[in-house]
């Protein structure tokens, strides 16, 4: 079988180079079908021909005149790319450009909304702080005594202010967050030692839920370079998440590990936990995943927008694994500090 041998010319760049050839009049219509006949008889043979040498090999064309039909072609075919090529660019130009304009409105609309909140929340903040002064007054028996139901309606509002108070704080926080990076002030402490203070306060606030503590065996004390104020806020929200969304029974852990020169602390619980498409947007400021007027867990979803900002701050990361009806672990670690 004859092996068929491959012809390089800039002809193979030109499709329909014969139409072409006809549409100048330098072939006529029964040159190019004698000339294609010839062709496929001889690729049938196992050897390639382009047309144009083939018309040339016929006499039917001479080469000069081949070549300058194949320029010609070439230098359309450029004039059309480099035409095309301005179009795309301008094309890109102008979807950048509006790209860009909808971009600047949407920073701009965020600043909006941040400057609302933090305006909004230093407002409720003054009138807050009279509420629980004049609480704390009434509660103390300072403006007179009270009934046993009467202390126990305070207690109740106090708690209820206390909870508005927090919510206001990290609305305060979030909107400072928004506008630059987290400010964060490290210092040395025992995160064992913090721990510990973290669980007796969330067993005398909240008496009936389970909470423990877990360490690493042998080990009385890890120190780290943190806030220390901003880690006791991302783990109190964690404790106060894993026991919103737990049955009143479930157990929640409070873990401390140490690995080489990292402290890994984790919060897990055994609650509703978190379907895997989901599992990304609970990171999202304002987002619950339960946006229901009758959703049975509280809060407007800035926690855990906080919490990661926090944790990435710290120039670490805060992760979540979680399943359906079993339960949700968040962790994150810091780096230990070696004596």
């Amino acid at each position: 079988m004859a092996t068929s041998k491959k012809i390089l010319s800039p002809e193979i760049l030109v499709p329909r180079i014969g139409e072409y050839l006809v549409q100048k009049q330098m072939i006529s219509l029964s040159d190019l079908n004698k000339g294609l006949f010839i062709q496929l008889e001889r690729t049938k043979q196992g050897e390639e021909i382009p047309l144009g040498k083939l018309l040339v090999e016929l006499n039917l064309i001479n080469q000069d005149s081949l070549d300058m039909v194949i320029t010609e072609q070439l230098i359309n075919f450029r004039d059309a790319l480099e035409q095309s090529n301005r179009q795309l660019e301008q094309r890109v130009q102008q979807r950048t450009a509006e790209l860009q304009d909808a971009l600047n409105k949407i920073n701009e609309l965020n600043q909006l909304k941040n400057n609302f909140i933090s305006n909004i929340s230093h407002e409720l903040r003054t009138p807050l702080t009279h509420i629980k002064g004049y609480l704390d007054l009434m509660i103390s028996n300072d403006l007179g005594p009270l009934s046993d139901d009467q202390t126990q309606v305070l207690e109740i509002m106090n708690k209820a202010t206390n909870r508005l108070e927090r919510l206001i704080e990290d609305l305060i926080m979030f909107t400072f967050a928004e506008r630059e990076q987290v400010m964060i002030s490290p210092s040395k402490f025992d995160l064992v030692a913090m721990a510990n203070e973290i669980i007796l306060n969330f067993h005398n606030t909240i008496p009936q839920r389970t909470l423990i503590l877990t360490v690493d065996s042998e080990i009385n004390s890890l120190f780290v370079n943190a806030d220390q104020k901003k880690i006791i806020w991302v783990i109190n929200h964690l404790i106060e998440n894993a026991t919103k969304f737990s049955k009143k029974d479930a157990v929640v852990e409070l873990s401390i590990s140490s690995s080489d020169d990292l402290v890994c602390i984790s919060v897990k619980d055994n609650g509703i936990g978190i379907s895997a498409n989901k599992l990304e947007e609970i990171f999202n400021p304002f987002h619950q995943l339960d946006s229901s007027s009758t959703r049975k867990a509280g809060g407007v979803g800035l926690g855990l927008a906080l919490a990661k900002k926090i944790i990435e701050a710290h120039g670490s990361t805060l992760k979540v694994k979680s399943q359906l009806d079993v339960g949700s672990t968040f962790d994150f670690s810091l780096r230990k500090l070696i004596k």
